[in-house]
């Protein structure tokens, strides 16, 4: 898009009527981008809000939050960054409610990088998920995930009856 811009731009005589085409052109290609992201947004919205309205599958247990305040510590900072800000874990365990519940997510796995490598985005199925270290050895075709809702996106708890949050703490050591 950007080069059909300049080529316009350079390529078209200021003093031509043809020339409001490189501002017709800018103003599609802007409102194309401005589209794109918020049909974006409000798709992932909807896919949050469409997991939060489903029945819950259990209670948050204890050593679950446990391991998201040991994953949320300082040092571990690296692994909490899905979209390039910092995601409290332990502050996202008691923001999910006085009684926190785990809902489960199912669908294949795909991820989306933007800004070349800097802007991860996991999903599962429809819901943009947090994957922490280890999650992503367990990935199948077709995946079943317990999770836990923290506003626009979910952290995952449990992967494929292969992987827990409470597990991997030993992995990593």
């Amino acid at each position: 898009m950007l080069i059909i811009f300049f080529a316009m731009l350079f390529g078209i005589p200021n003093s031509s009527p043809w020339f409001g085409l490189v501002f017709v052109y800018m103003m599609a290609a802007a409102l194309f981008v401005v589209g794109s992201a918020i049909w974006i947004a409000l798709r992932d919205r909807g896919a949050v809000a469409d997991l939060s309205r489903t029945p819950a599958t259990r209670a948050l247990h204890p050593r679950e939050v446990e391991a998201l305040v040991w994953f949320g510590q300082p040092e571990r900072i690296v692994w909490r960054m899905p979209r390039g800000n910092v995601i409290d874990l332990a502050r996202a365990a008691h923001t999910a409610g006085t009684r926190p519940v785990v809902r489960t997510v199912r669908g294949p796995y795909r991820s989306m990088v933007r800004a070349r490598h800097h802007d991860r985005h996991d999903y599962i199925g429809q819901v943009e998920v947090l994957m922490l270290p280890g999650a992503d050895g367990c990935l199948r075709q077709d995946n079943e995930a317990e999770v836990l809702l923290c506003g626009n996106f979910a952290v995952v708890l449990a992967l494929n009856d292969t992987w827990r949050i409470d597990q991997a703490r030993s992995l990593l050591r």
